[in-house]
């Protein structure tokens, strides 16, 4: 199962509380890959459910699959930053560690990557997407939230607040801005300040998780507000 060459493409899986998904999705990320160079790379916040553990036994079992161990509960855009500089490929995919996101999907990303596209967004906004077991409460703020992101980053992407994104690695690791870092807003903050990336949005179903609880809460909706300003005063002072 070992591969010394460079992989292709390294899928990063930020975790927190994440022990009962997190065997069974690196399974089907194995299986959905197949013959394609890759790694994974699992950054865990310090679980306090054993997601760490599970981790750590994954990687031991096969040298594709590498633990990172953070010593509290730092964010998911800094995990995935964290995550893109442990990477090894020239691609990364970012993806939720919850199944809301197919990793069936992944060929067809990074074959539009391959295409010469700088990002790939998997976008629950575009001819083909689908919800599967969301509120339509939950789905209705979800569309609120992307419409006033777009409006303040002003890109026509229409799903900028989506987790599951293919992309150039260096992208991520040289984004000259870090304001998202305690958040989990990382693509928004990247279109904001990549201008000049040329993007695809490929529709995916986006499902309800399979076990365990939401991270969502009042204080990723305050996260949001705050990340909206300072890209809005971000932006200003570069027309300025």
């Amino acid at each position: 199962m070992a591969n010394d060459s460079l992989p292709l493409v390294s899928v990063i899986l930020p975790t927190f509380n994440e022990r009962e998904n997190l065997q069974d999705l690196v399974q089907e990320i194995v299986g959905a890959l197949g013959e394609t160079p890759f790694e994974i790379v699992i950054v865990d916040d310090a679980s306090p459910d054993g997601t760490g553990e599970v981790a750590a036994n994954l990687a031991s079992s096969d040298s594709r699959v590498h633990h990172v161990a953070r010593s509290g509960k730092r964010g998911l855009a800094s995990a995935v930053v964290e995550g893109a500089k442990h990477a090894r490929g020239h691609y990364v995919c970012v993806m939720d560690s919850d199944f809301s996101h197919d990793p069936e999907e992944l060929p067809g990303m990074l074959a539009k990557a391959q295409e010469r596209y700088s990002i790939v967004v998997g976008s629950r906004y575009v001819p083909g997407s689908m919800f599967v077991g969301q509120p339509i409460a939950r789905r209705l703020l979800s569309w609120l939230f992307n419409t006033v992101a777009r409006l303040v980053i002003g890109v026509r992407t229409r799903d900028v607040l989506t987790g599951f994104v293919l992309c150039e690695r260096e992208l991520i690791t040289t984004m000259p801005t870090a304001y998202s870092s305690g958040g989990f807003k990382w693509l928004m903050e990247l279109l904001a300040t990549d201008r000049q990336a040329k993007i695809c949005e490929w529709p995916i179903v986006f499902r309800d998780r399979r076990h365990g609880s939401s991270k969502a809460g009042v204080d990723e909706a305050l996260s949001f507000a705050v990340l909206c300003a300072q890209l809005l005063a971000w932006r200003r002072r570069r027309q300025g």
